[in-house]
């Protein structure tokens, strides 16, 4: 193993962590009052006029943030396929993360097109825009609850040091599989009743 490739595997884990900031940075900046799917054109229109830069910085933030994500996702699957017996499952844990990434870059790009070009969509264009952006989240979900419950379960078999915390990312993401009642805050871009 040459020295690069040393220094890469101690440290490409810790991609986690700017994955998690970034991602974070874009869920506070882009606002969390975007028109709901059925709100006229008018009301889409003045929110992204207003909004377009906080909106562009959330998806740019987001977008990178996700790059990391797949870059932690790749060096835990390393890191469990040395360890033995979880190994296969470490496949999982990559395609969830690249599923997830997928999900949310689609989602994250309905958003910065509304914010970057709202002078120049056609009403229709605006429309199916913004409805996309309000509910376009399920191949996000399906990428993270795929990742959550394979990392999850490779690490509570791997007899890693905290193999506890791979149970409690299990159970974590199986709850989060589950769809909430109608009007539950806990899915993103749920319009309520």
């Amino acid at each position: 193993m040459s020295q690069v490739e040393r220094w890469l595997s101690r440290r490409a884990p810790l991609a986690g962590v700017p994955a998690a900031a970034l991602i974070l940075v874009a869920l506070l900046s882009g606002g969390s009052n975007s028109p709901n799917s059925n709100a006229p054109v008018g009301q889409v229109v003045s929110f992204y006029a207003a909004h377009a830069t906080g909106q562009k910085v959330s998806a740019l933030m987001g977008a990178l943030g996700l790059v990391f994500f797949v870059l932690f996702a790749v060096a835990l699957a390393g890191r469990l396929r040395d360890r033995g017996p979880a190994g296969w499952l470490a496949n999982g844990i990559v395609g969830g993360a690249v599923a997830a990434m997928v999900g949310l870059l689609s989602l994250l790009a309905f958003g910065f097109v509304l914010a970057d070009n709202i002078k120049f969509l056609s009403p229709g264009s605006v429309q199916t825009l913004n409805v996309l952006d309000n509910n376009f989240f399920l191949a996000a979900n399906a990428g993270f609850i795929v990742f959550g419950v394979v990392a999850g379960l490779a690490v509570a078999v791997s007899k890693a040091p905290a193999w506890w915390i791979g149970w409690v990312l299990f159970a974590l993401e199986t709850i989060c599989a589950v769809p909430p009642s109608r009007g539950s805050l806990s899915w993103p871009h749920s319009s309520g009743p």
